[in-house]
């Protein structure tokens, strides 16, 4: 593993230092877990129809007291996931605007405010050392999420499984 690849893995590491997710894992629960360690809500937002051929595939836009990840709609679980990892990636790595900061906000949908946006970050190539890291650091989220400690699911699936996980009996069949 080069040093590299180690630093952002501690730095990942360090991010999910006591974040507990549900399983099975969502991206959803996985954000609003370590949405509560950093103190700052996330909230998750899909990209208009037509947002056009050079609109990113995923985007971060932060706020004052929260982040904003939008991600293209018409895409797999797992790519959504990946682009939304690779968002929070940037944020974790606290990476700054680039020269392509203009364009970024000409492609914003309309309801954002430019004048609220703090910075902003989009998912468009990998060509420069912060797209590669923050692609990476997606890559080795990936890869933590599934060690982390489970938090006991609030959801009608997850609360039907405690249950029958409760009502099992010990005994085996001793017939």
């Amino acid at each position: 593993m080069s040093e590299r690849e180690l630093r952002l893995r501690r730095t990942c590491e360090r991010a999910l230092e006591d974040v507990h997710i549900q399983r099975p894992f969502s991206i959803e629960s996985f954000c609003e877990a370590l949405s509560v360690k950093r103190g700052r809500k996330m909230v998750l937002r899909e990209f208009p129809e037509g947002s056009g051929l050079n609109a990113p595939c995923g985007l971060w836009v932060a706020y004052a007291d929260e982040d904003h990840i939008w991600h293209v709609p018409a895409t797999s679980q797992r790519h959504r996931t990946q682009v939304i990892l690779h968002e929070i990636g940037h944020m974790l790595l606290e990476h700054g605007g680039d020269s392509g900061v203009s364009a970024l906000l000409a492609a914003l949908p309309p309801e954002i405010a430019p004048a609220r946006v703090k910075a902003v970050f989009g998912r468009t190539d990998y060509s420069t050392d912060q797209e590669h890291d923050a692609e990476l650091t997606a890559s080795i989220l990936g890869e933590i999420a599934d060690t982390l400690p489970t938090a006991p699911s609030t959801s009608r699936d997850g609360l039907l499984a405690r249950v029958d996980a409760t009502m099992i009996h010990p005994r085996r069949d001793c017939r």
